[in-house]
């Protein structure tokens, strides 16, 4: 069974090297700044093995549904239609997102979902030798 602790409301507070990520996923540059420039909401809902996960932004709202354990397909942000596996490792989301068709040549990205001491949220997203921590404070 999935653990509950994920639930919650968070915002974004701190982002490193996220440029550069979505940089290497080929998001343009007008879309990278402003991507860097919005503080997201963040609310994350489960019941057992099922997510919800709604991030909230002046920009763009996106959802991401899963079971963990189950492959799911879905478009990122970006535009990417990919598919992806969420497990529940040590306490941690680990998402496998793999991009279909030719568009996603080496385009394979890890997201790793973990709670620190304070119940706050780090997000680690791991593209190739390139990665970005996202730290979102709970509300």
């Amino acid at each position: 069974m999935a653990s509950p602790e994920f639930a919650g409301k968070y915002i974004l507070a701190e982002s490193k090297n996220f440029d550069e990520f979505m940089g290497a996923l080929g998001v343009n540059y007008f879309l990278r700044k402003i991507g860097n420039k919005v503080t997201p909401e963040l609310t994350i809902e489960n019941k057992d093995d099922h997510y919800s996960l709604t991030s909230v932004s002046t920009f763009k709202t996106t959802k991401l549904e899963f079971d963990v354990g189950k492959e799911f397909e879905t478009t990122t942000p970006d535009g990417r239609k990919v598919k992806s596996t969420v497990t529940l490792d040590d306490g941690k989301l680990i998402q496998k997102e793999s991009t279909i068709g030719a568009e996603g040549d080496g385009k394979d990205c890890t997201y790793i979902r973990e709670l620190d001491a304070n119940k706050d949220l780090k997000v680690t997203c791991i593209l190739g030798n390139i990665e970005c921590i996202r730290l979102y404070k709970r509300m």
